[in-house]
Parts: structure tokens; C-alpha cells; sequence
């Protein structure tokens, strides 16, 4: 099948020609995906895959239900849109049922890169093999993943809203590792081609894999560090996941103020710190809307360190009168600084740099405290100079903690996650290490 916004946008009017109630919805995702796994001085594991999802929605009333699938065909698409109408007919009402979305405007967002949309495994194997050669020139062991996607997703009703948008993505990480105990990941993230390197990303990696060799421990406690963008981006994932209304409002939030209040237009960050959505970057662009059809629009989270929004559902900004707003597609942090990692390492007279965390979990949702350990290189801070690769901590902490404690930041850099994230490298006052920890 042709993955291209046109198709998909008339497969998906066919679904809604299929409809015998009023109220029917339908959304597409199509996937055209590509990867390749390395290790061992070879790729070990790679293909290609194409795949289309078909949602569709039939409401009756406030009885809703929704059946899935993945024929194109006339018949298998009929079939669908029987399936999820006669479910609907059985369905309990929804008491958070909202009417169908109808005609919405969206930004057009252009995200689709044609050098990502033609690649195959052979321009894969160009980036691997690059990867494996730098590796081997320095000594080390590498590991790492390939993966590149094109993407269209479609979401129409019969009440007028047919949207769609495409895009493209791009990954690479290396992990390079020696035989004393050295460790180090470096990666890189776009909806573009340009700028994937795989023998600068490996390179790179193996330098700071020889210099985190030895590790020694130091003492838990708090500690002035800089973080890493990985880093920085690992933390601020879960207040984005926390910005949450309605969570705030019925008191189950960091977020949340006395008498059902939430904490909207309090001082929550450092003065320094903005954070904002904006699909329609033109070096970083995101969807413009939800895989359901709601916009994501540019947004203002945090101006000047106050909190001036959350994130609310239709039916929660209905019942609340916030406006209704998705979770973002893309996050931008400033905190008002510029220049790299190793000029924040500089400003720090006795600290830790922290290159990346792991194994991120929630410990306790009402003070946002997060618990993960450090990993891939850990280094003492000593009179403004990188130092000597210590041993790997067990963190507890809060990223409203971190954003309330910057010292200094550094330029914004695209870094991996759930969404397009754009972050600086941070310095944080009294960061907590709760304990030592022996893993690699």
C-alpha cells in the first residue's frame, strides 16, 4: 500500500462511507519502519516492516466501543465498521462521552524527510559499519540500534474532521564499552537524515568509555552536578507526564493546591526557566495533532518559572472550564544559558557530571520523587575540570526539584524520547544520591 497522507486520507473516508449510525470516528496510523541491532563487531538483528492499524469508533448515544483492525479491502472495512456499531449497541454508557470533534483546524507542519522516507537496509549498514570501524580503531567494544520510520496518521468523523499528517524519524545510539569497567552511549535523534554519523557517534563514545575506566566510589549525599542533556531530558519527562488537570484538581498531584485549586500561576521553577510546546519548529517539528485529531498547538508550560498551564482532556476542560490541551508532542526547555557540557563543567568548582540515567521510576507521585541510577560515565568535578570516573549512584529526586535548583544551563540540543525533546545541559544545586551503586 501507498503510505502517503492522500491514501490514507481516502481509506479513511471510505471507512466513514461505511457507517450506518451518526456518530463514527476513525483513526490511522501507518507505519513504514527499518532497524538494525548491533554488537559483537557485527550487525546481529535487522528488518523491515509495514504496517497499517485501523480504529474505529461507533457511539450510540453515550455507548461507545471501538474495534481495530487491519484490512483495506471493501469488505474487511465494512466488516469493521459493523463490528465496532454492533459493540457500541451492547456498550454501557460512557459517562465521559464527548460528541465527535468535527471540522478543526491543525498547523501544517512539514516533518517528512524524503532521504529518511527511501532508506533501506543498505544506508543502515553504511551508519553500522561506520559505528563498528570507529570502534574497533579505539579498542572497544560497541553495541547499538538503527531505526528509522515513516509515518502517517489520519483521523476523520463524520460530524466534518478530516486530518492527517506525516512525518519521518531517525535514530542511532552507540554504547561503547572497555574491559575495565569503562562505559559510555552517545545517540542521536531527527526527522531528518542529515546529521546521522555513525562513526563520530561510536568515536565519541569510546573516548568517554576510556575515560570513565577504573570507576572508584565516593560517598552518597547531595551534590552540585551537571547533567547531561540525556539526563536532563530522562527527569523532565516525568513532570511532563505529571502536568495532568485533573490529577492536580482531585488532589492527586505535586501539582495540585489546596480546596481543588491546582497550582497554575505559582512560582514553580527557577526564573530562568521556559518551557514550551511548538509542533511547527522548523528544526524540530512535531505532529500538529493528537492520533484522534485534537491540535497540539504552541504552547507556553512555563514562562520566566511559573507554571501557566497543564494538560486537560475534552471532557475534563468541559467539566473544569480550563481549556483542553493533549499531551505535547514536543517539549522545549531554556533555562536561559548557552555553550556546552564541558563550559557548565567549568562553573563548578566540586561536583558530579552525569552523563545519563537508567531505570527511571516514579517512587511517589504527590512529590514527583523519581528514583534511577546513573550509567554510561559518572565523573567527579574537581576545580572545574573533569576528573577521576567514580562508581554509579542510586538517585532520589524530583524533577521539580531539578527545575527550581539551576545554576547554570547550557545550549538547547535535541535529545531521544517519548517526543521530540529539546533541552539544555543543566547544573543543579544539592541533587541527592541516596547510594553507591556496583552496576556498569
Amino acid at each position: 500500500m501507498k503510505l502517503t497522507k492522500t491514501e490514507m486520507t481516502k481509506l479513511a473516508r471510505r471507512v466513514l462511507a461505511q457507517a450506518s449510525v451518526g456518530d463514527l470516528r476513525v483513526q490511522i496510523d501507518a507505519r513504514q519502519q527499518g532497524n538494525t541491532r548491533f554488537a559483537n563487531g557485527r550487525p546481529t538483528t535487522g528488518g523491515d516492516v509495514d504496517q497499517v492499524t485501523i480504529a474505529v469508533t461507533a457511539a450510540q448515544g453515550a455507548s461507545t466501543a471501538t474495534a481495530t483492525g487491519n484490512a483495506t479491502d471493501d469488505a474487511g472495512l465494512a466488516a469493521l465498521v459493523q463490528r465496532a456499531e454492533a459493540m457500541a449497541a451492547l456498550s454501557p454508557e460512557n459517562p465521559e462521552h464527548m460528541p465527535p470533534l468535527g471540522k478543526t483546524a491543525h498547523d501544517k507542519v512539514k516533518a517528512r524527510d524524503p532521504a529518511v522516507a527511501k532508506m533501506t537496509a543498505v544506508e543502515r549498514d553504511a551508519a553500522v559499519g561506520k559505528a563498528l570501524g570507529a570502534a574497533a580503531k579505539a579498542g572497544v567494544e560497541v553495541a547499538g540500534f538503527v531505526k528509522h520510520e515513516t509515518r502517517v496518521v489520519v483521523a476523520g468523523d463524520r460530524a466534518g474532521l478530516m486530518a492527517a499528517h506525516e512525518s519521518t524519524s531517525v535514530s542511532m545510539t552507540t554504547t561503547c564499552r572497555t574491559g575495565a569497567g569503562g562505559s559510555a552511549r552517545r545517540g542521536f535523534t531527527s526527522h531528518a537524515l542529515a546529521g546521522l554519523d555513525g562513526e563520530a557517534l561510536a568515536a565519541e563514545a569510546a573516548q568517554w568509555a576510556k575515560r570513565s575506566n577504573g570507576p572508584t566510589a565516593m560517598d552518597p549525599g547531595r551534590y552540585t552536578v551537571v547533567l547531561a542533556p540525556a539526563a536532563v531530558a530522562e527527569l523532565l519527562g516525568f513532570f511532563v507526564g505529571a502536568m495532568g488537570a485533573r490529577a492536580a484538581a482531585e488532589g492527586r498531584s505535586a501539582l495540585s493546591a489546596a480546596d481543588g485549586a491546582t497550582k497554575v500561576g505559582q512560582q514553580l521553577a527557577a526564573a530562568s526557566v521556559d518551557l514550551w510546546s511548538d509542533p511547527a519548529h522548523p528544526a524540530h517539528p512535531a505532529s500538529p495533532m493528537t492520533t484522534g485529531g485534537e491540535p497540539h498547538a504552541r504552547t507556553e508550560w512555563i514562562r520566566g518559572g511559573r507554571l501557566l498551564a497543564l494538560t486537560a482532556s475534552r471532557y475534563w476542560a468541559d467539566r473544569a472550564g480550563v481549556p483542553a490541551r493533549p499531551k505535547p508532542s514536543s517539549i522545549h526547555l531554556s533555562a536561559g544559558g548557552s555553550g556546552s557540557l564541558e563550559a557548565l563543567v567549568g562553573k563548578v568548582g566540586k561536583g558530579i557530571l552525569v552523563t545519563r540515567f537508567w531505570y527511571s521510576r516514579m517512587l511517589e507521585r504527590r512529590s514527583l520523587t523519581v528514583t534511577g541510577v546513573t550509567r554510561d560515565g559518572t565523573f567527579a568535578i574537581e576545580n572545574g575540570k573533569i576528573g577521576s570516573s567514580v562508581k554509579n549512584f542510586r538517585y532520589n529526586d524530583s524533577p521539580l526539584n531539578m527545575l527550581a535548583r539551576i545554576a547554570a544551563s547550557g545550549t538547547p540540543v535535541r535529545t531521544q524520547g517519548d517526543r521530540v525533546t529539546v533541552v539544555p545541559p543543566l547544573v543543579i544545586e544539592g541533587f541527592n544520591f541516596e547510594s553507591v551503586s556496583d552496576a556498569v
